[in-house]
């Protein structure tokens, strides 16, 4: 397991903090952490979040190792579960488990999340967050692992851009099993992103002790609307590797009308 525990600064930036054992008197004070638990097993999780008496079903969702339940509110806790772009080739498809309480939030990943370390460096260096406090931060976790994936995807557009601009010079260069994989990758940006847009549709609606949208609406209505944005370029993407399938299965026929 590997524990890592930051105080939220009042330039807004990370700074480490040396405990090793979260505290229920956390949620007491006026200090806002944020609290990232990589690899943990299931007992070390269920000893590590003991003193927060989390809500059953909650504490239940964060010991599955698969995912269960993608959002739960509850007064004292918001549970959420957020997809990454990692692992499309993967049946499981990894995600963080997100717990916001009143001053913390709590990260908890399973698999390797290069977003998360990009992350902890890009808070560490600078003060992107609107506010100090745990919304600002949920917000602005989200948004990151949205962007990485939304990235991904216009990787993928970009290599099917080279390929089809290759398919018009020596279409006979045009390889199925390059289409198939980028097919395969844009399909698991596409569900992704399915999952981070009813992340960001839900939180209009979240009304509790430790997060209300109202307190902030054009913040979190502004995650939505760039959410459909990220949408309809993901959709893009999708159309650009079906046009290629398209000029393959061409050059296929050609291929067989000419003989």
């Amino acid at each position: 397991m590997k524990l890592r525990i930051f105080d939220i600064s009042n330039r807004v930036t990370l700074e480490p903090l040396a405990e090793t054992k979260l505290s229920a008197s956390w949620q007491m004070d006026a200090g806002n952490r944020w609290i990232d638990i990589k690899a943990a097993t299931n007992d070390e999780l269920k000893e590590l979040l003991s003193p927060l008496q989390l809500h059953q079903t909650v504490l239940d969702a964060c010991l599955d190792s698969r995912r269960s339940q993608r959002v739960l509110s509850h007064p004292s806790v918001l549970y959420l579960e957020v997809s990454t772009h990692l692992g499309w080739d993967q049946t499981e498809k990894p995600y963080v488990s997100m717990l916001c309480l009143k001053t913390t939030i709590i990260t908890i990943h399973r698999d390797p999340s290069h977003t998360i370390e990009e992350i902890i460096r890009g808070l560490d260096a600078e003060a992107p967050l609107y506010a100090q406090n745990t919304s600002a931060l949920l917000y602005y976790l989200v948004m990151q692992i949205g962007q990485a994936n939304l990235d991904a995807a216009l990787n993928v557009q970009a290599e099917a851009e080279r390929l089809d601009k290759a398919c018009h010079e020596q279409p006979e260069l045009l390889d199925p099993n390059t289409i198939a994989v980028l097919r395969r990758k844009a399909s698991h940006y596409s569900t992704v992103h399915d999952d981070h847009a009813y992340c960001a549709g839900v939180l209009q609606t979240i009304e509790s002790d430790v997060f209300r949208v109202s307190e902030q609406p054009q913040i979190f209505h502004e995650m939505l609307r760039l959410s459909e944005l990220a949408g309809q370029l993901i959709d893009g993407t999708e159309s650009r590797v079906s046009s290629l399938q398209r000029d393959y299965e061409l050059v296929l026929q050609n291929r067989v009308d000419s003989r």
